[in-house]
């Protein structure tokens, strides 16, 4: 048998046990959770910060946080809205009208809950949902019998802005990512150009013998979706590393974009790399 036909039909053996990356196929179930949590892709900031009920109400400047269109949350934390609201007069009498804001899955607020005219400004909280990913705030006039009541209905209007839910630390059962940092920012968002470098700096372990194999190759993957990717670590074993730097490429198209992680079983990064083409949002980017 030829040098050639040895290599062919040694690789063909191992794929076919199973056997890729690591001296023991993975537990399936292991693996399952070691690439799970597939994030959102760029969703394009809504266009409006203000819209009109007529003749009811209407909302101005609408923003998240400190005067933004989008915010990055961690899961069932909360975040601030700010707007402000007219409700004009109404022939119902005693009716009220609400002024609600919400993301689906979090928890929303109510701007105004009241019996109009009325003119004021509203900072309010709003709790993120707990799945990871990129989210709409919507924003709706109610008549509802109090805020209680309109809370669910926020949906049926327009959306105001994004929110992107972040998962920091993630810990797997073989390994964990910390401490994630975009240009030195630790609020997990931060705000480029079209096609601008991203400098990432993280935490890291990784335990293969923790997910059931002990002679496997892992590898960690980031990468920020529609943007570019990298394999920042392969190799055998248990290793863990504080500030790892390295730098990605932000999409050419505006938008809030996950940056996400993978971590893999693979036999080397290139590998590691093609396999993943999404992973879990640990922070977001949002191209202007």
């Amino acid at each position: 048998m030829s040098l050639k036909t040895s290599r062919l039909w040694s690789w063909s053996l191992v794929v076919g046990l199973g056997l890729v990356g690591c001296q023991a196929a993975p537990p399936p179930e292991t693996e399952s959770q070691a690439t799970m949590g597939e994030s959102v892709g760029a969703v394009v900031i809504p266009p409006t910060t203000s819209f009109d009920w007529p003749p009811f109400a209407n909302v101005t400047d609408v923003s998240l946080g400190s005067g933004h269109r989008t915010v990055a949350v961690a899961p069932g934390k909360p975040f601030t809205l700010s707007t402000d609201y007219f409700v004009g007069p109404d022939a119902c009498i005693g009716c009220k009208d609400q002024l609600v804001f919400g993301v689906p899955g979090g928890v929303g607020a109510c701007a105004y809950d009241g019996v109009g005219p009325v003119q004021g400004h509203a900072d309010i909280e709003l709790i993120a949902p707990t799945d990871p990913g990129i989210h709409k705030v919507h924003g709706n006039h109610t008549r509802a019998p109090d805020c209680a009541a309109a809370l669910g209905m926020a949906e049926g209007g327009p959306a105001f802005g994004l929110i992107g839910v972040y998962v920091d630390p993630w810990m797997w059962s073989w390994g964990s990512v910390s401490n994630l940092r975009l240009n030195g920012n630790k609020t997990h968002k931060i705000n480029v150009f079209p096609g601008a470098r991203v400098d990432i700096t993280t935490d890291y372990k990784l335990d293969p013998a923790a997910g059931g194999c002990p002679g496997c190759w892992a590898q960690l993957v980031f990468g920020i979706d529609q943007g570019s990717k990298e394999c920042i670590y392969n190799g055998l074993g248990t290793t863990s590393a504080t500030n790892s730097t390295f730098s990605l490429t932000a999409p050419t198209q505006p938008g809030l974009y996950p940056v996400w992680a993978a971590p893999q079983w693979a036999l080397y990064c290139a590998q590691a790399v093609s396999w993943s083409n999404s992973g879990t949002p640990v922070a977001f980017i949002e191209v202007k």
